[in-house]
């Protein structure tokens, strides 16, 4: 069977013993709207302030690929999209990180400029003088996660892109080979060819691709909580600052895909062990 035809489910597929022969069956109850597509007013709900083009953009990229990746129930759809409106805003306009920093911002954020001072008020964004954000990159991830040095210009190359913001060349590098197991023939390589994780079909996949090999969808079906908003956001940015911010869009997403009308995750609850699952108390015998 091909990946699209065996979607995961916490009770069939790979995520279990049972095998599942068609996208349809990745619900135990055929929940509607699992493995409905995603529609274009979902993402406008989602993300009010984009334009059109950048809507359909999302929309047709996300429905290309989904059933392959296995973001195939309300639950996964509703995390998945919350982690993404942090990263890309709103406006689905953020595809590439800026690195539009003054001094001030630089020695905070980056281990380099606080080991480096004086460039960091030499580069950074100051009165009559923009930020040089490609020095910037190739200094902030130089010989890190993959890159090279300085020189090679890898951190500008590797820098922070797509629905993800998906960083340094061995990130690109691991999520590639998981792009091509799951969807073979994409057409997408975002290390060989520079510019195709910032196109719409690439900045998806590649945010798919790391989804899929960090393991998300598992711990998408974990719950619907704060603390599993949580758990995925420290794999997605462990040090970022944004963890109310992303505990705020699931609850958007979260409305977006009906979650709690979702058979498919009612039963799911007593499976997961969730703690919204009642307890059933022992009667004390009487003496």
């Amino acid at each position: 069977m091909t990946d699209e035809a065996k979607p995961t489910n916490p009770a069939s597929g790979t995520d279990a013993a049972t095998p599942v022969t068609s996208p349809e069956n990745s619900c135990p109850l055929k929940c509607p709207r699992c493995t409905e597509k995603l529609t274009e007013a979902q993402a406008k709900e989602i993300f009010p302030s984009a334009e059109a083009d950048k809507i359909s953009g999302l929309v047709s990229s996300f429905n290309d690929a989904y059933l392959k990746f296995e973001i195939t129930t309300c639950l996964r759809k509703a995390h998945f999209f919350a982690q993404i409106k942090q990263e890309v805003g709103e406006s689905i306009k953020a595809k590439e990180e800026s690195l539009n920093y003054d001094a001030a911002g630089l020695k905070k954020t980056f281990g380099y400029f606080q080991a480096h001072p004086k460039e960091a008020d030499t580069l950074g964004r100051h009165k009559g003088h923009a930020a040089e954000q490609e020095a910037i990159a190739n200094r902030a991830y130089g010989d890190r996660l993959g890159n090279g040095d300085i020189a090679s210009g890898d951190g500008w190359r590797y820098r922070g892109k797509g629905y993800i913001q998906l960083t340094g060349k061995s990130n690109y590098k691991n999520v590639q080979a998981e792009i091509d197991k799951r969807y073979p023939g994409s057409g997408i390589d975002i290390v060989a060819n520079e510019g195709d994780i910032s196109t719409d079909k690439g900045a998806m996949l590649s945010a798919m691709g790391f989804w899929t090999l960090n393991n998300l969808n598992v711990k998408a079906d974990a719950g619907d909580k704060d603390e599993h908003v949580n758990a995925i956001t420290a794999v997605v940015n462990s040090k970022t600052h944004s963890y109310a911010e992303r505990r705020a869009n699931f609850k958007v997403t979260k409305k977006t895909f009906k979650v709690d009308m979702c058979q498919d995750r009612k039963l799911q609850l007593p499976l997961l062990g969730d703690n919204t699952t009642k307890k059933k108390k022992k009667k004390k015998k009487k003496k």
